[in-house]
């Protein structure tokens, strides 16, 4: 009986088994080729197999016209026509001119943050939760040249000099109001942007890797790869009990 229910469930562990020894073969395949199959040096360009990594594809670009150029951002990184300004903590929301009592100022809405350039774009400010911006920033505009924000937790009118934030109640929407829009990036300004987009290259080598040890999965895929060496165990016991009965018999 027992013999029985051990070759019922060796049989079973032997099917779990077989689909990862034969990923597990596959790879380690792959990875004694590396140098010789350029492994090591190609990059991923699949937006699927990036997005593995959290990576958005370099083409992915959002711009907001301001004036006569646009503010872009792509992998977090906030660009004024190709010029580098700094990171964009959350989404891409707008971008408006304003003028300051004290002077102009660009205003670059980040999903949790208000960004505040001069002019010629070099920062000022970073105005965030700490300084009371009410979040998450969902898109901004002007009204009569005081900035709007809307965000999740309702509209408000900011003065930037004061960092003070008035709620506007619903129904008081002002009818000036201009947002700002996204609009489609230039091709042009996209192919200039991919060239200065940094990024890390994750080579066919790590993704190979990763696959093998089951990191390509996160935390619960080592978790995976535990349970299969546990698997792996349970086969080689069970299978040196079998064989021993069999002998016996």
């Amino acid at each position: 009986m027992f013999s029985k229910l051990l070759k019922r469930w060796h049989g079973r562990m032997g099917v779990i088994a077989a689909s990862f020894v034969l990923l597990l073969s596959i790879t380690g395949l792959c990875l004694n080729h590396v140098s010789s199959w350029d492994f090591d040096t190609k990059a991923l360009q699949s937006p699927s197999l990036l997005a593995l990594y959290g990576m958005a594809e370099v083409g992915t670009v959002v711009s907001y016209p301001l004036s006569d150029a646009y503010i872009s951002e792509s992998n977090g990184q906030l660009f004024y026509q190709t010029k580098g300004i700094g990171r964009c903590d959350g989404s891409l929301a707008g971008a408006v001119a304003l003028s300051s009592k004290t002077a102009p100022l660009m205003v670059v809405a980040c999903g949790q943050e208000l960004l505040l350039f001069s002019p010629t774009f070099q920062l000022i400010e970073k105005v965030g939760a700490a300084f009371g911006l009410p979040l998450e920033v969902q898109r901004i505009g002007l009204v009569d040249n005081v900035l709007l924000v809307d965000t999740s937790s309702g509209l408000f009118f900011a003065d930037l000099d004061t960092l003070s934030w008035t709620a506007i109640e619903e129904g008081e929407m002002p009818r000036s109001s201009q947002w700002s829009e996204s609009a489609l990036t230039p091709e042009t300004l996209k192919r200039e942007l991919a060239k200065s987009i940094d990024r890390e290259d994750i080579t066919y080598e790590r993704l190979l890797l990763d696959i093998h040890s089951g990191r390509i999965f996160g935390e619960w895929g080592v978790y995976l790869v535990d349970a299969m060496a546990l698997l792996f165990m349970l086969l080689a016991i069970s299978g040196l009990i079998l064989w021993r009965k069999d002998r016996k018999t």
